[in-house]
């Protein structure tokens, strides 16, 4: 009896100690089931972006690399076919309260969006201010610090009105050089009449072309080269009936009929450039980048503007882009979304899309410390960054709406003075009014929009270069 006792005894205790362990190995598979990384849902993040190359391939490159080393977060990015697309879609999102976790959007928008609370402010664990103070370009600084806090992150991006686009071909065939920048308005002239080709009277291939709908950031630059404001800080309104505006756009309307170097005949800049049909365009150095890989067989470089007032002109950064976060956004998602915004805007994730889009970094330490712009693919900038290292450098905003300034007034309005539609008074006079009236309507939406502060001498104290 007692050794059957203890049999069944020690049975007892082997079968509890059997079922324990069971219970606990199960109990430990079934908590490594929950955890194993290979079976952990993932939190997927969409990024749209505009289906320009440079930024998809950018884009793509830092996805990628990101996406390697993430266990539970994937990035997707879903490219939108063009800028007015885009833009309505993210409002639609905005209103809808649903779409996509993250924006590629120009600087323009970033006041318009913050404003009405669109747009959710990045956590100090992926900028500070101070850090984008201190280290980043300053307008980065002006147009994502609001109420203290940022609300963006940039790509890589140049100023869009640093200078020209050239066919390197057509200037080796006319006998001349590249130059790092055009020291007078008479050299760039000279350089178009020696490019214009001609059929009778009618110009078939163009020497200069003016004739892009980003080109206005010439228009406000020139006005503040030689000394003029279209915008009146205390009056907070817009003032382009001013002998200096008129002297900019007489300037570029003398390019078509005074001296015969483009035709409204010919199609925009972009397609021209593109198409072989102008020589020299203004436009933005972004072009290039875009330009190597949907058109291989055409060789352009880049030249810095000359000055209409024979100093060495302002460059202005405000048609820049940004990542941005939508008030939408929430949990897991919000969380994995700034996770990839830390990696974006690190050292490494800008080196990782400056490969694909060879623009300036907003980081400091990259625009003016890096190879990457002296002997790498961005040295076609190194003219660009010595400009603004000597001072030149300037941000025109920001304006609330200043997209629907830039193509809905400004533009058509200039378009429709170089097509002879209506007159050089008529067209400041309505650009002036039109730009006033827009602004006023926005800011009684808004009140309490910050005020619009233009430093046409300087960049804001405490942002200096």
């Amino acid at each position: 009896m007692k050794t059957k006792r203890f049999l069944v005894v020690v049975l007892a205790v082997l079968f509890l100690f059997t079922g324990l362990s069971s219970a606990i190995a199960g109990g430990k598979q079934e908590k490594e089931t929950e955890t194993s990384p290979a079976k952990q849902e993932k939190v997927k993040i969409t990024i749209w972006c505009m289906a320009f190359d440079p930024h998809v391939n950018g884009f793509t490159n830092v996805i990628e690399e990101f996406n390697s080393r993430q266990i539970d977060i994937e990035v997707i990015l879903e490219p939108q076919p063009g800028q007015a697309e885009m833009v309505s879609k993210m409002r639609s999102a905005l209103s809808a309260k649903k779409g996509a976790q993250a924006f590629t959007t120009p600087g323009t928008t970033i006041t318009e969006w913050v404003v009405p609370g669109n747009l959710l402010p990045l956590s100090p664990d992926v900028v500070t201010t101070e850090q984008v103070k201190r280290d980043f370009l300053p307008e980065n600084y002006i147009q994502c610090h609001i109420d203290e806090k940022i609300w963006a992150i940039g790509i890589p991006d140049p100023p869009g009105d640093a200078g020209l686009i050239v066919n390197v071909d057509h200037l080796k065939e006319a006998g001349l050089p590249v130059l790092e920048e055009f020291e007078s308005v008479d050299q760039l002239l000279e350089y178009a009449k020696k490019l214009v080709k001609y059929d009778g009277d009618r110009i078939i291939r163009g020497g200069l072309s003016f004739q892009e709908s980003n080109d206005p950031m010439f228009f406000y630059s020139y006005i503040a080269d030689i000394g003029g404001e279209f915008w009146d800080n205390d009056a907070q309104k817009f003032t382009l009936q001013t002998k200096e505006a008129r002297q900019v756009l007489q300037f570029f309307h003398d390019l078509f009929y005074k001296y015969n170097l483009d035709s409204v005949e010919l199609p925009d800049t972009l397609s021209a450039l593109s198409q072989n049909l102008t020589s020299m365009g203004f436009m933005w150095p972004e072009f290039l980048p875009f330009a190597e890989s949907l058109y291989p067989d055409l060789d352009f470089g880049f030249i810095m503007k000359p000055s209409l007032s024979g100093k060495k002109p302002p460059i202005n950064h405000t048609d820049t882009w940004n990542v941005v976060v939508p008030s939408y956004v929430s949990g897991k998602e919000k969380d994995a979304t700034f996770e990839f915004l830390r990696f974006l805007i690190s050292e490494e994730g800008q080196l990782l899309f400056l490969d694909a889009n060879p623009g300036l970094s907003p980081l400091k330490s990259l625009s003016f410390n890096h190879d990457y712009y002296k002997t790498g693919k961005g040295a076609y900038l190194a003219p660009v960054i010595e400009a603004m290292k000597a001072g030149r450098y300037r941000y025109w905003g920001p304006f609330i709406d200043a997209d629907v300034m830039l193509y809905d007034i400004l533009w058509p309005n200039i378009d429709a003075y170089l097509h002879n539609d209506i007159s050089l008074d008529e067209a400041l006079r309505k650009m002036e009014t039109e730009l006033n009236v827009q602004d006023a309507r926005t800011r009684a939406k808004y009140p309490n929009a910050p005020k619009t502060v233009i430093y046409y001498d300087s960049l804001p104290p405490g942002l200096e270069l």
